[in-house]
């Protein structure tokens, strides 16, 4: 008889990205509401400062790289994946839905498969592509199923796309960065200073005209303290060591349980019971990402 070994990398790692996964999903409910007060960069702004201060407080060493080559993987993460790809997901609930944004990241695994397989040669087999499009139809479902009609903004639709891009290139550099041995919280707070470091210019004319007083609002500052410490601090530090421990497919493909995520925050915000073409939504996911996992191996 097999036995799971509760130690085992693999297993961590699994358990890391659907924490992850799980977390990430409620975000976009709460940056859409968080809309109504702060734009897109200083609700990121907000969200980074808190996760780095957090972050000094768990983990209060500086990081000190080995070589350029180490800080300038480090520097282009913050730059791709911290910066660009969050501020453009922030940007694009704005102008779409929830349930829009949610489904168009959950396409993110096939472009990080792709560049998973030029870059770190990790192998995807028929039967990964073939779990990725089944969860894709799932994911579908889900989001636009019990709609009626599929209403979305277009504006805010082609930013995710371009967007996922860069979660993708992150996700593929964060792997190759976790090869180095650095500490996982260092690294994650010097993802979080380059991204603070450039959004700098962008928020002086903020910094004058943020509504503050907002801050003290019991539907605001929870919200961004979630994103600040749980969603970034957190969040970003379970994924990275997830994609060291898996890989970057792997760990890509719980991107497609975000939306069943997003979807359910949706029902306990709305207090409406789900309908019968998301529960299918939910089910078509479910055998698309064990169809993925059990097929997946690496090159090797």
């Amino acid at each position: 008889m097999t036995t799971i070994n509760p130690k085992s990398p693999t297993l961590r790692g699994h358990a890391l990205a659907s924490f992850t996964a799980f977390f990430w999903g409620i975000t976009f409910i709460c940056t859409k509401h968080l809309g109504l007060y702060f734009s897109s960069l200083e609700i990121l702004f907000i969200r980074y400062l808190i996760a780095y201060a957090l972050l000094w407080c768990m983990h209060p060493h500086a990081l000190r790289p080995k070589s350029l080559k180490h800080e300038g993987l480090i520097f282009l993460c913050g730059i791709t994946g911290a910066l660009v790809y969050q501020y453009l997901e922030n940007l694009s609930v704005h102008y779409t839905t929830a349930a829009s944004v949610s489904f168009i990241c959950a396409i993110t695994p096939i472009s990080t498969a792709l560049l998973a397989w030029l870059l770190l040669k990790e192998r995807v087999k028929i039967r990964t592509w073939l779990g990725m499009v089944i969860s894709l139809v799932g994911v579908f479902f889900i989001c636009f199923g019990d709609a009626g009609a599929i209403e979305t903004g277009l504006a805010g639709d082609l930013i995710m796309l371009g967007g996922i891009w860069l979660w993708s290139i992150y996700s593929v550099l964060i792997k190759k960065v976790g090869d180095f041995g650095y500490a996982g919280l260092a690294v994650t707070r010097r993802i979080f200073f380059y991204a603070l470091v450039f959004m700098l210019p962008f928020m002086i004319k903020s910094f004058g005209t943020m509504p503050y007083e907002a801050l003290l609002r019991l539907d605001v500052f929870p919200n961004l303290l979630f994103l600040g410490a749980i969603a970034s601090a957190i969040c970003f530090s379970t994924w990275n060591r997830s994609v060291e421990l898996l890989g970057a497919t792997t760990t890509s493909l719980y991107l497609f349980a975000m939306p069943l995520i997003t979807l359910a925050a949706e029902l306990i915000y709305t207090r409406a019971l789900p309908g019968f073409f998301s529960l299918l939504g939910m089910g078509i996911t479910l055998i698309g990402l064990g169809t993925s996992e059990l097929s997946f191996k690496k090159r090797g």
